[in-house]
C-alpha cells in the first residue's frame, strides 16, 4: 500500500472511533443523563441516623419524673408539593412563620427528593405555626438534644430513677433496668456525605426510616408519698446527726413500692460530678445487720410453729450460750424471769428472744427465714439487687441461732425486711416487691402490664394475725409508742443495731431503726425507716417517729381514713 493510500485508511480509522465517542458522549449526556446523574449522586449519599426521642419515667399517676429535651423541627417532602399552588402556599406559610429566608425555603422544598430541612429545633411558637397551617408534604419532626435529660422534679427519687450518659444510654437506676424499653428506635435518613465520608443530619434527600420514640416506664411510686419519705428522712437526718438513711413504703397488698427513699440523694443530670458510692441505690444494694427488727421473724416463726403468744420464755438479764454472754439491751424495760412471746417483742428482750429461738429450733427457724426471703435476691425489677448474708443453718451453733434471732450475724437489705414484713401484713402470703406498674408507647397505649406476684406463704393466716396483735402491742406498750399514728391502729417493731465496719462491730456507730405496718386492722402498708449512725442512736427514739409523720400521711394519700374514736383519744392523750 502506498504512503497515500495508509494516510487515508488512517484517517477513516481515526473518523470513525471519533464518531463512536460522539454518540456515546450524546447517549451519556442527553439520552442516560438521569442515570449517570443518579450513580453520581449515590457515590456521594449514605445513610445518617435519625436519634429517637427516649422515653418517660412517671410515677403511679402519670407524674413525669424523667424525661427528654426534645426540639421540634421542620422538614418538608417535596415529592407532595408538585402542584404550584400547593407549594407557593408553603413557600408563604414557612417565610412567615420561621426566621428562614425565603430563597433558602425555596431551596430544600424545589430541590428533587422526599425529605429535606426546613428549619431545625425551632421555638415553640414556630413549631405551632407550622402546625396549625397543616400544610401538604410539611411536618414536624420531634428530636432530642443528646445527654439533656430533664427531672422535672429535681433530686426527687434520684437513686431509684438512676441517670443517663451522653449518648443517652441508661448507667444505672430504672434509666438501666428499662433501658430496653425507654431507649427508641432510631430512624435512618439518606443524605450527602461530608468530606470525612459520613453521611451527616444536615442535607438529607430522604426519609428511609422514621425514628420511633421510646416506651415510658410507670413506676408504682407515688410522687406525693416519695416527697414526704424524702422530706422526714432528711429532716431526722439532720436533727440526729446521722450520715444518712433510707425509707420503703410498701404497699402491704400487693408488694408494690410506693416510696424508696435514700439520704443523701444526687441531682441525676450532673451523674459526672456524683461518686458511684452515692449513686447507689442502697435500699437494695448493702446489706447490714438488723439488729432488733429481725425479731419479728423469729416470733412469726414460733408463731407459725405453735408457739402461743402468751407462752413464756426466760428474759433475765444475762444468759450464756457455748460460752457466749447474751445481754438485753438498755432500750428496753429490764425482763423478769420468765416473759410471754407477745411481752419479748413488746420490750425487745434479746435473751428472751433467743430462748424462743433455741426452743424452735435452728432447722424450723432457719426453714422460716428462707420462706421470708432472707439469703437470696427478692427479685425487685431493678439492677444490682443484693441477696444479703443468711449461713445455711447446718453451720449454726446454738451460739449462732441465739444471736441472729435479734438479728446478729444475718445481714439483709432494707428491701428484703421490707418484703418479708410484707408477707405478715398480708395474711402470710409473700408477694413479688416491684417498682414498675407498666409500660406504654408514646401515644399512652399500654405495651406491658405487670400483675401482682405471689411468691410464697411462709406463715398461716392465723400467724399472721397473732403477729399483728403483737406488733400492735410494741406501739401501745413497749418500745414503739412513738411511731403510734393518731386515728390509727399501726404495728411495728424497733431496732437499734451495732454497725459492722471491715469485718468488726464498730463502737459507739449504730443504726436506729423501724419497721412498720398501717393500719393494723386492714393493712394497707409497711414502712421500713432506717437512720444511719445518728446521735443518740435508739430505734424507738431516732426512727419511731419518722414512721409516725410518714405513715400518717401516706394513709391520707391512699384515703386511708382514721378511726374517729381513736382519734379522739389519741388527741387527748396527746393534749389536744
Amino acid at each position: 500500500m502506498t504512503n497515500k493510500g495508509r494516510v487515508i485508511t488512517l484517517f477513516w480509522l481515526f473518523a470513525g472511533f471519533a464518531g463512536l465517542l460522539s454518540s456515546r458522549l450524546i447517549q451519556i449526556q442527553y439520552v442516560d443523563h438521569a442515570y449517570y446523574l443518579d450513580r453520581a449522586d449515590a457515590q456521594h449519599l449514605g445513610e445518617a441516623e435519625l436519634p429517637a426521642l427516649r422515653g418517660e419515667i412517671r410515677d403511679r399517676n402519670n407524674v413525669v419524673l424523667a424525661t427528654s429535651i426534645a426540639r421540634w423541627s421542620i422538614a418538608v417532602n417535596p415529592e407532595q408539593l408538585q402542584n404550584s399552588n400547593e407549594l407557593e402556599k408553603a413557600v408563604e406559610v414557612l417565610t412567615a412563620s420561621t426566621s428562614i429566608p425565603e430563597k433558602d425555603i425555596r431551596n430544600v422544598v424545589e430541590r428533587p427528593g422526599t425529605f429535606g430541612w426546613i428549619a431545625r429545633k425551632v421555638n415553640d411558637q414556630e413549631a405551632r405555626a407550622v402546625r396549625e397551617a397543616a400544610l401538604k408534604g410539611v411536618f414536624l419532626v420531634k428530636e432530642p438534644t443528646p445527654g439533656k435529660r430533664y427531672y422535672p422534679k429535681g433530686h426527687l427519687a434520684s437513686h431509684l430513677l438512676g441517670t443517663t450518659g451522653i449518648d443517652d444510654q441508661g448507667l444505672d437506676g430504672m434509666e438501666s433496668s428499662y433501658e430496653h424499653h425507654l431507649a427508641g428506635t432510631p430512624g435512618i435518613l439518606r443524605a450527602f456525605m461530608d468530606r470525612d465520608g459520613w453521611a451527616t443530619l444536615e442535607h438529607p434527600t430522604a426519609l428511609i426510616r422514621p425514628a420511633v420514640p421510646g416506651h415510658n416506664v410507670v413506676l408504682t411510686i407515688d410522687e406525693s408519698i416519695q416527697y414526704v419519705a424524702e422530706k422526714e428522712l432528711a429532716r431526722q437526718v439532720k436533727e440526729y446527726h446521722a450520715t444518712g438513711g433510707i425509707i420503703v413504703v410498701m404497699d402491704a397488698r400487693n408488694g408494690e413500692v410506693l416510696a424508696m427513699a435514700i439520704n443523701p440523694d444526687f441531682p441525676a443530670e450532673d451523674f459526672a460530678a456524683v461518686k458511684p458510692e452515692v449513686r447507689r441505690n442502697r435500699s437494695i444494694t448493702d446489706p447490714y445487720e438488723p439488729g432488733s427488727t429481725f425479731k419479728v421473724f423469729l416470733a412469726a416463726a414460733a408463731l407459725n410453729s405453735g408457739v402461743k403468744p402468751s407462752d413464756t420464755f426466760a428474759s433475765g438479764g444475762i444468759m450464756s450460750v457455748d460460752g457466749w454472754t447474751i445481754h438485753n439491751a438498755n432500750d428496753g424495760l429490764y425482763a423478769g424471769a420468765m416473759e410471754s412471746l407477745k411481752d419479748i417483742i413488746a420490750y425487745s428482750f434479746n435473751v428472751g428472744t433467743a430462748n424462743v429461738a433455741l426452743s424452735i429450733g435452728k432447722d424450723t427457724y432457719y426453714k422460716h427465714l428462707l420462706a421470708f426471703g432472707f439469703g437470696e435476691e427478692t427479685g425487685i425489677d431493678l439492677v444490682g439487687e443484693s441477696g444479703g448474708i443468711l449461713s445455711d443453718a447446718k453451720d449454726w451453733a446454738n451460739i449462732n441461732t441465739a444471736t441472729i434471732s435479734f438479728g446478729q450475724g444475718v445481714a439483709c437489705t432494707p428491701i428484703q425486711l421490707t418484703s418479708a414484713m410484707q408477707a405478715i401484713a398480708n395474711g402470710g402470703v409473700r408477694m413479688k416487691p416491684r417498682v414498675v406498674k407498666a409500660v406504654t408507647d408514646h401515644e399512652g397505649n399500654v405495651i406491658e402490664r405487670f400483675e401482682p406476684e405471689v411468691l410464697g406463704q411462709p406463715i398461716s393466716a392465723e400467724a399472721s394475725k397473732q403477729m399483728l396483735d403483737i406488733l400492735e402491742n410494741v406501739c401501745e406498750n413497749g418500745t414503739g409508742k412513738r411511731a403510734r399514728v393518731a386515728g390509727y391502729r399501726v404495728g411495728g417493731k424497733t431496732g437499734t443495731a451495732q454497725l459492722v465496719e471491715n469485718g468488726v462491730y464498730a463502737p459507739g456507730l449504730y443504726i436506729a431503726s423501724f419497721l412498720g405496718v398501717a393500719p393494723v386492722d386492714d393493712p394497707r402498708i409497711v414502712v421500713l425507716i432506717k437512720i444511719e449512725k445518728p446521735t443518740p442512736y435508739w430505734g424507738g427514739l431516732v426512727a419511731g417517729p419518722v414512721f409516725n409523720r410518714v405513715a400518717e400521711k401516706a394513709l391520707w394519700k391512699l384515703g386511708v381514713k382514721p378511726d374517729p374514736k381513736l382519734l379522739k383519744r389519741d388527741l387527748s392523750e396527746n393534749g389536744h
